[in-house]
């Protein structure tokens, strides 16, 4: 054989030879995906080595990122940075404010969140753990707190004699003067006209036949309400009204919190109606109801500079807690075992695309490397050969 074939031959053979071992070595990063068996043995080297060794390259990569990637003091120098609090405050502030230009109210800002029906669900139970939060309060006030056994004078601030006498002349003078402007009225003689028209019904007999031809009821009704409303105005009258109401303020005062509670409530055991009065107070679903309705845009909107400052305090606060409490946040992240699982359940085929999109430029100067230092061989061999021969 003429000795350029031969050479050119060898050189070929061992180019080609060189080339498809690294060609392979490649794909055997890779492929086959499962081990390959035969007469029940695997064949060695299968599965390739990554999908081979997935578990134990998840495991390593969780290692490497908890330790050396994602760290505490990597997290702290990260929120550390002025600008990334800024940028926090200034990503929400601005949120806020396109929120407002587009007219938010207190619902559409919850439904931004959540769905119709779930609101309406945590609205209802918000509201009944509302009620049940304040009769647990009234119940341990009532009883570990002593209000059952407190006087109504130990209760209500300045109570004192003194002070009982001056709220009855202050009753007495409101009461005088509501009635005579009552009586005065046309409703307050409209109730007269029908008690005298009552009178003289009950009357009877020939006293009430001449009562009813002589007697004009809506001259004697004005004139009964005069009569009334000076005698209201009368000082005689309204010390026996105001002598009344400071006994009974006097009586009241050392009544105990049971006693007067058990006298609105009809019952010995006025527990029980105080709770229902007190969830008739709250309302707690209707009150949630109508905040539903709160314009939430014109408020942000009016008051933009005041919740900015608010907002970067709170930035602030949440940052320095953040800051204190990092190391605690990163192990209960459990970052190992988090990318581990990430990487165990991502697919090979997915990680094989992503390698050859990145460098399959590389893989491919592998492959041609391989086939220069392949032909290099050949062209060695041949020559040595030849002087050998």
């Amino acid at each position: 054989m003429e000795l350029w074939l031969f050479i050119t031959v060898n050189v070929c053979v061992a180019a080609f030879i060189g080339a498809l071992t690294n060609h392979f070595a490649i794909k055997m990063l890779f492929h086959p995906r499962r081990a390959w068996r035969v007469f029940g043995r695997r064949v060695p080297f299968t599965p390739g080595l990554i999908p081979k060794r997935k578990d134990e390259i998840a495991a390593a990569l969780g290692d490497v990122v908890a330790k050396y990637l994602v760290t505490a003091d990597g997290i702290r120098e990260w929120l550390r940075e002025g600008a990334m609090r800024e940028a926090a405050v200034a990503k929400i502030r601005g949120w806020l404010l396109a929120r407002a230009e587009e007219g938010l109210t207190a619902e559409g800002l919850v439904l931004r969140f959540a769905d119709r029906v779930s609101w309406e669900t945590m609205r209802t139970r918000w509201a009944e753990r509302g009620a049940e939060l304040a009769e647990r309060w009234i119940e341990r006030l009532w009883e570990e707190g002593g209000w059952k056994t407190k006087t109504i004078a130990e209760l209500v601030p300045g109570w004192s004699d003194e002070a009982a006498a001056r709220w009855a002349a202050d009753l007495t003078d409101w009461l005088a003067a509501s009635l005579g402007e009552e009586l005065r009225s046309l409703r307050g003689q409209r109730l007269l006209r029908a008690m005298i028209d009552g009178l003289l019904d009950r009357t009877g007999g020939w006293v009430g036949m001449l009562a009813g031809i002589f007697v004009d009821a809506d001259k004697a009704a004005e004139k009964l309400g005069e009569v009334l409303a000076g005698q209201l105005e009368s000082g005689s009258v309204r010390g026996i009204v105001r002598n009344f109401i400071e006994k009974k303020l006097a009586e009241a005062g050392n009544w105990t919190l049971g006693e007067a509670a058990a006298r609105l409530a009809g019952t010995d055991d006025p527990l029980p109606w105080l709770k229902e009065q007190a969830r008739r107070l709250l309302r707690l679903e209707e009150r949630i109801a109508g905040l539903e309705k709160l314009d939430v845009g014109g408020l942000l909107i009016r008051h933009e500079p005041a919740w900015s400052e608010a907002l970067r305090v709170v930035a602030d606060a949440a940052f320095e807690l953040l800051d204190r409490r990092l190391e605690a946040v990163v192990a209960a992240l459990e970052l190992p075992q988090l990318v581990r699982k990430q990487v165990e359940k991502f697919p090979v085929e997915q990680v094989e695309r992503i390698i050859l999109s990145l460098s399959g430029r590389e893989f491919r100067a592998i492959t041609w490397l391989g086939a220069l230092l392949g032909g290099l061989i050949g062209l060695f061999q041949s020559v040595f050969l030849r002087l050998v021969g």
